[in-house]
């Protein structure tokens, strides 16, 4: 009948539209399975992003605390320009014992260092310091390590330069001294010459900590550098001693480096002034060679005259 051939025509209508949801359905999972690989390979390369930057920022740190913060390279400024004396510990016996040429002649350093002689009373040495990383790198201070001083043994020989100026034509750096008989030396601020200090001369001016004013040096490819002459003191007395310097840097903290000295030297030395020392070699002038003369009385050193410690100035 009519309505049994219309319920078989929708039954197929039916079954057909089951067939058609299936194959879309199986058509349309490809794209799915594709759809779902592509966020999955997304995320993926985010994550990989995400772990070369954190690799990067690690490495990055870890340049900027792997390895000292800090380069600090010394040289002796001008020390045959010091106009001060020089001493050996032993007497010189005779003329055949000096060096063949004069005051700034090969032989005559090539003499002095064989005799072991060492500048009297005070002693300079320049350090320049340089940041090694990227960032800011503050100097804080500096201090006397490993000190050692005893009664004055460069008796034997006052040696004495000739008389001439300075150098000329240099900028001083930033002056650094210490007065080694201290109990504990501090880094003072230095200028040479306070006229009419004593009667009958000037003297050295130390006033104030050096350090007041922290220094601030940039790293970098353009990095900033510093060079401090350093004077050191004692008196009476033979004195050996290293020194050290402090600096902070961003995710380092507070650093003590130590001051390698020329020829790699861990410390310094500077002799002490004596009464009368048993012999004298002069230079009469820069050319000619020094000449043998008896026991000559010390000259005294330059007073130091000091202010307050902690003045800003």
């Amino acid at each position: 009948m009519w309505w049994e051939w219309t319920l078989r025509v929708f039954a197929g209508i039916g079954a057909l539209g089951v067939v058609v949801a299936s194959v879309v359905a199986i058509w349309g999972l490809p794209v799915a399975v594709r759809s779902a690989d592509i966020a999955q390979q997304a995320e993926e390369r985010e994550r990989k992003k995400d772990q070369r930057e954190d690799e990067k920022e690690a490495e990055e740190e870890e340049r900027l605390t792997v390895g000292p913060a800090i380069d600090i390279q010394s040289t002796e400024p001008n020390l045959f320009f010091g106009g001060g004396s020089f001493a050996l510990p032993h007497p010189t016996e005779s003329e055949e014992d000096l060096p063949k040429g004069g005051y700034m002649s090969e032989e005559y350093r090539t003499w002095f260092a064989e005799n072991k002689g060492l500048p009297v009373n005070e002693r300079s040495v320049r350090v320049t310091i340089f940041p090694i990383h990227q960032g800011t790198v503050v100097i804080q201070g500096m201090r006397i390590t490993d000190r050692v001083c005893r009664p004055t043994r460069h008796t034997g020989t006052v040696v004495v330069p000739p008389s001439f100026g300075d150098s000329g034509g240099e900028g001083l750096p930033t002056m650094v001294a210490f007065d080694l008989r201290e109990p504990v030396p501090r880094p003072w601020k230095m200028r040479f010459w306070t006229p009419d200090a004593t009667p009958g001369g000037g003297g050295r001016d130390l006033s104030g900590n050096a350090f007041a004013k922290v220094v601030y040096l940039d790293g970098g490819e353009d990095f900033d550098a510093r060079a401090f002459d350093l004077w050191f003191f004692t008196g009476n007395q033979d004195c050996e001693f290293g020194v050290e310097v402090n600096a902070t840097a961003a995710g380092r903290g507070s650093e003590w480096y130590r001051v390698l000295f020329p020829g790699r030297r861990m410390t310094y030395e500077v002799a002490g002034n004596p009464a009368r020392y048993d012999t004298s070699v002069v230079s009469e002038d820069l050319g000619g060679v020094p000449v043998l003369r008896g026991p000559r009385d010390a000259e005294t050193p330059p007073p130091l005259v000091k202010g307050p410690f902690d003045a800003v100035g």
